[in-house]
């Protein structure tokens, strides 16, 4: 059994090289870049997936989404712990 969460998630490109940064902050500023908006997502979800595989692990709590504004979110499927 899983559980979802919705976090936001930032992009900025870089102006030099075009590549595209994306950020989660609520997930203490997890980051990862790619070559489109597509590959930054792809990338940013399996290093948040990998932060709360982590904070799961050492039985922290994970962080709980603020509230919902303009955006864009990306939804991250959480197992269950017993």
């Amino acid at each position: 059994m899983s559980t979802h969460f919705d976090f936001k998630i930032e992009y900025e490109v870089d102006a030099e090289n075009s590549e595209v940064t994306a950020t989660i902050p609520e997930l203490n500023h997890v980051s990862s870049f790619g070559n489109s908006f597509a590959e930054a997502e792809a990338n940013v979800r399996e290093a948040a997936l990998g932060y709360l595989e982590v904070l799961l692990k050492e039985q922290k709590e994970i962080p709980k989404p603020a509230f919902h504004t303009d955006g864009t979110y990306l939804r991250l499927f959480i197992p269950q712990t017993t």
